[in-house]
């Protein structure tokens, strides 16, 4: 398979303004991977496109005006990598550039969030489009849930750009809490990879792999309550950790409402949630 070609910035404007003459309903589409860092000045050029929208009417909106302009589906294909995107559509021209569109969530890992959205920026609006770039920060992240060498290369260059740390941290935890998956855990492995293989020492390291850490042992002790071991001495001894450590985080658990504990008993036992309301 012949490799695809890289378009620049110019090309990629272009085709953005095309579509906003093509559009017959309104629509928003909010620009993230390295379509946007090509608007940031920090990528001269990339293979395709990816936008993420809200509805699956943006979704079908843009499908309609995008093939009334000669695009169509992949004529060669997908890669492994490039289907793991999981993109709600993909769509091509005869160049050979693609439109990957995204119905809020991005890769099937992390969706748009309000916050993503309040730090938007503008890039145009005419007709029925509104065009924007996601911050850079949100950028890094989303590149961060991926497997792929140029994502880990590109966060390298959003980071020596200049990133609000804070951010990303934060939009970390917000979408953990959502999916209720350990964002926190590719991230950690993707922020040890820019120390160690391009020196770039990040402030939130540290944080993130130890949040990491605790967020997998809180979901390790909600499971084995559940299935029967109920005692601070009895998850001890299952995860080979010291009491002490064991009983600060089923407190926590217990503060969140995420467990219940019965003082009736000696020792106390403790309850997942759910099982409390039975």
């Amino acid at each position: 398979m012949t490799e695809r070609p890289n378009f620049d910035r110019q090309y990629i404007e272009n085709e953005l303004q095309k579509l906003a003459g093509s559009l017959v309903k309104k629509s928003a589409v909010f620009v993230g991977g390295g379509a946007a860092m090509a608007f940031y000045g920090l990528k001269e050029a990339t293979k395709d496109v990816d936008v993420v929208v809200q509805t699956q009417d943006d979704v079908n909106s843009l499908a309609l005006a995008l093939r009334a302009l000669g695009y169509s589906d992949p004529r060669r294909g997908v890669t492994v990598k490039y289907a793991r995107m999981r993109a709600t559509m993909i769509l091509e021209n005869s160049e050979g550039f693609r439109w990957d569109i995204f119905e809020r969530v991005v890769a099937r890992k992390l969706s748009l969030s309000g916050n993503m959205v309040a730090r938007s920026q503008l890039l145009f609006e005419r007709g029925n489009l509104q065009v924007r770039l996601l911050s850079k920060e949100d950028i890094f992240l989303l590149k961060s849930v991926t497997d792929r060498a140029r994502d880990l290369e590109d966060m390298g260059v959003v980071a020596e750009s200049g990133v609000d740390w804070s951010i990303i941290a934060a939009e970390c935890d917000c979408q953990s809490l959502h999916s209720k998956v350990v964002w926190e855990d590719a991230l950690c492995s993707r922020l040890m990879d820019l120390r160690e293989r391009r020196g770039i020492v990040s402030p939130i390291e540290k944080r993130i792999c130890r949040l990491a850490d605790q967020k997998f042992l809180e979901g390790w002790i909600v499971r084995r309550i559940r299935e029967g071991i109920s005692t601070i001495k009895g998850l001890a001894k299952e995860a080979g950790e010291p009491e002490h450590l064991i009983r600060k985080v089923v407190e926590k658990l217990v503060r969140t409402n995420r467990l219940s504990v019965d003082q009736s008993t000696r020792p106390y036992r403790y309850m997942s949630h759910d099982e409390s309301m039975d």
